[in-house]
């Protein structure tokens, strides 16, 4: 069940009137879920008019959703009326007449003891070869004069496929509020009952009709305003953020000159070697924070300059496995230092990726301080690694159970200055909160990405990253030939991609592996192809022109005759929003560009 509709439909009121126009069963079947979901919650009898067929569906998806549907019907919360003859007195339809079962049906529920009544007709099969159809604007405008103040909140269903224009015309005159997939809203063509009923002069009608186009102007004129400050705003908090990166970098430049001039001091003092116990002290203390200081200052620049991409990564092909471990060896004194165990888990085997053999080990670093930081002595931090499932990246994680981090901080742990202990009066922990904005600037540019979580304070902090794998080397001839005994079997292949070039050697190389292949450069032309190609797989990109890959997988899941086709996207959209992105909109598996020949391979087969 679509939770933002869910959540839309429980907001309705007694007196609401809305049309939904459906194209699908499923369509329908979702609304109408939610719709009687949120009636039943509070406590309203909840009326259905429609098919048979209809009402069985309803009835498998409300249980699915977690309603009692046998339990409901027994307490008479639920009523599914499937003949006609139920609703349609004499069997014609009159709107004096349904107007009055419509009240002794709202009557009935609330000597009943229901809240309300929620009631859904079908229209389209109320009115099917039923004498008296024409009257449907008539009867709508006389529903939209008693609904105000009335018990009842109804919901009107028309089927696109099969209803004439003129009356699907007249339901979207005569509802207030309407259904578009997960939203609910005004209807712009929505008339009053007496407009409707022509009982205003033709004066009165253009008055009104010149008053709702002052007001749809109005509206524009409002959204034009806002929109313009908000890119106004949006313009001079830029310009604020390019300011304060240059303002910290040159204040962490400038705060060197007189470090150095109190640590070239108090060597000379030192030097001089005069003084008692308490003048050494003194200089050692006054060394140490000198020393502090400055680490402080090296960590604003480094951040000042890894957030504005100042720096130049030294990219080289390493092996992640032994760079992690080597790092967190030499990690090993701190962490003894401050009391804590350390936990090792890495893979067996090399994983090979193109990096900063530098700049990736002051990541691991920064991680280690971070949970060093965090994690009172006797703790225990765990460094894991593994390559991710399904997926050509590789997740690196640093787990400590220390102090934990607030729900609400989670998603500004990376930024500049963020500290779980900002607020704190003793500012126990130091430093300025720049560290992880470090690490995430560094895992950006390396084209990975960051994440944080944590149950909640006092539960300790799980901080990720993930780094793309370097594609696999050339197969061996073992391999080739291993690989050349298991049939990959033939495959009709549909490929959606905007680009020619990308297109066509994608197309060649799948033809030269034994497939049969058809090309589509829109995602428009992608659907009627599949709709005559029938392709047991569909590899899509998700950047298209004019109707998106997701908008295509959509389509396609919901088209009875290409729902079976396996979805591939395609695509250089690799975040983890995009991934489940892709999940939702119907694709099987998500990979991400440059797509690895022996991995395609492996999926086709």
């Amino acid at each position: 069940m679509d939770v933002d509709l869910e959540w839309r439909v429980a907001r309705l009121r007694p007196g609401d009137h809305l049309c939904l126009i459906y194209h699908s069963a499923a369509e329908q079947t979702a609304a109408l879920v939610s719709f009687f979901k949120a009636g039943l919650t509070a406590g309203e009898r909840c009326l259905f008019v429609g098919h048979g067929t209809s009402a069985r569906r309803l009835e498998r998806a409300l249980e699915s959703a977690g309603v009692a549907v046998d339990a409901e019907r027994d307490r008479g919360s639920l009523v599914l009326l499937t003949r006609r003859e139920d609703w349609l007195p004499a069997g014609r339809f009159d709107p004096g007449t349904m107007m009055d079962v419509l009240r002794q049906a709202e009557q009935q529920a609330l000597d009943d003891g229901h809240a309300g009544l929620r009631a859904s007709w079908n229209m389209s099969w109320v009115l099917e070869g039923t004498s008296g159809a024409h009257r449907l604007l008539e009867y709508e405008a006389h529903l939209n004069r008693f609904l105000p103040g009335s018990r009842t909140c109804a919901l009107c269903r028309y089927g696109r496929e099969g209803v004439p224009a003129d009356r699907i015309q007249d339901a979207l005159h005569t509802h207030p509020l309407v259904v578009l997939g997960h939203q609910i809203c005004h209807n712009a063509y929505y008339e009053p009952p007496d407009m409707v009923l022509g009982d205003r002069s033709a004066e009165e009608r253009i008055d009104w009709m010149v008053a709702q186009l002052q007001q749809a102007r109005l509206s524009e004129q409002k959204l034009e305003d806002v929109t313009l400050r908000l890119s106004q705003k949006r313009a001079a908090l830029q310009r604020a953020d390019r300011a304060k990166e240059e303002m910290l970098a040159m204040l962490a430049h400038e705060l060197r000159n007189p470090l150095g001039t109190i640590s070239n001091a108090l060597q000379v003092l030192r030097m001089k070697g005069e003084g008692d116990d308490t003048w050494k002290r003194a200089i050692d203390a006054a060394e140490r924070q000198v020393h502090h200081q400055a680490l402080l200052i090296d960590d604003l620049l480094e951040a000042s300059r890894v957030t504005r991409r100042q720096i130049e990564l030294q990219c080289e092909e390493l092996d992640l496995t032994q760079l992690v471990r080597e790092s967190v060896e030499g990690y090993r004194e701190t962490l003894d230092e401050a009391g804590l165990t350390l936990d090792l888990d890495l893979p067996a085997g090399e994983l090979p990726i193109r990096g900063d053999r530098l700049r990736l080990s002051q990541v691991l670093a920064n991680l280690l301080q971070n949970a060093v930081k965090f994690t009172p002595r006797g703790g225990r931090i765990t460094v894991r690694m593994a390559p991710l499932p399904g997926d050509w990246r590789v997740e690196l994680t640093v787990r400590d159970n220390g102090a934990g981090i607030e729900p609400e901080e989670l998603p500004y742990i990376f930024e500049v200055f963020s500290q779980a202990d900002n607020q704190s009066l003793d500012r126990s922990r130091g430093g300025l909160g720049v560290g992880l904005a470090v690490v995430k600037g560094l895992v950006e540019m390396h084209g990975g990405e960051v994440e944080a979580r944590s149950e909640g304070p006092g539960k300790g902090a799980e901080l990720s990253i993930r780094l793309p794998l370097e594609a696999a080397a050339a197969p061996t001839a073992e391999a080739v030939a291993q690989e050349a005994e298991v049939p990959a079997g033939v495959r009709r292949i549909l490929v959606v991609e905007d680009n020619p070039d990308a297109a066509a050697t994608l197309r060649d190389f799948l033809e030269l592996s034994g497939h049969e292949v058809q090309l589509a450069l829109t995602g428009t032309a992608g659907i009627e192809a599949a709709r005559q190609f029938h392709p047991e797989v569909v590899l899509c990109d998700i950047g298209l022109p004019g109707m998106t890959g997701f908008e295509v997988a959509e389509e396609l899941r919901r088209d009875p005759a290409t729902r079976s086709a396996k979805l591939i996207a395609v695509t250089g959209y690799g975040r983890d929003e995009d991934r489940k992105r892709s999940k939702e909109a119907g694709f099987d598996l998500h990979l991400t560009k440059p797509v690895d020949p022996a991995q395609l391979r492996s999926v086709l087969r």
